[in-house]
């Protein structure tokens, strides 16, 4: 299992009219916890598209749970349990600063050749760059 943590402070155009977070925003948060995942792993998105590959949201959900104001520090545990195969499956759960769980939710990942569009496995350097969080002693 591979886990990243990010801290972001929630900034005032996130908010709507009542002052807290808009929900769109929680897929966002979700998008820079997993762009800082794959970073840690040697993987950045655009090293992966430079290789004639693309990684589509397939699939998207969120739970919300407590609302989250401007200059609230939320922190994003993203949690890969899988090795990605033709697709990879992101779990993220977001804190505040009490530590209470303020959304929860998930983002599926596929893998698509840039040139044609269509689907393929995972890169063999992507599999790679997972094996050492997956391996059994």
């Amino acid at each position: 299992m591979f886990t990243s943590e990010t801290t972001l402070e929630v900034r005032y155009y996130e908010t709507d009219l009542m002052g807290i977070v808009h929900h769109s925003n929680y897929i966002r948060y979700f998008e820079t916890a997993r762009s800082k995942a794959l970073k840690e792993l040697g993987l950045p998105i655009n090293k992966i598209e430079e290789s004639g590959i693309m990684m589509p949201v397939i699939h998207v959900e969120c739970d919300y749970k407590i609302p989250v104001k401007m200059g609230e520090e939320i922190k994003i545990i993203s949690t890969i349990k899988e090795l990605p195969k033709v697709k990879i499956r992101i779990d993220s759960c977001i804190f505040n600063d009490k530590n209470e769980r303020v959304a929860s939710g998930s983002v599926t990942l596929g893998f698509i050749h840039s040139d044609s569009r269509k689907p393929t496995r995972a890169p063999e350097y992507v599999v790679d760059a997972f094996k050492p969080f997956f391996e059994t002693i």
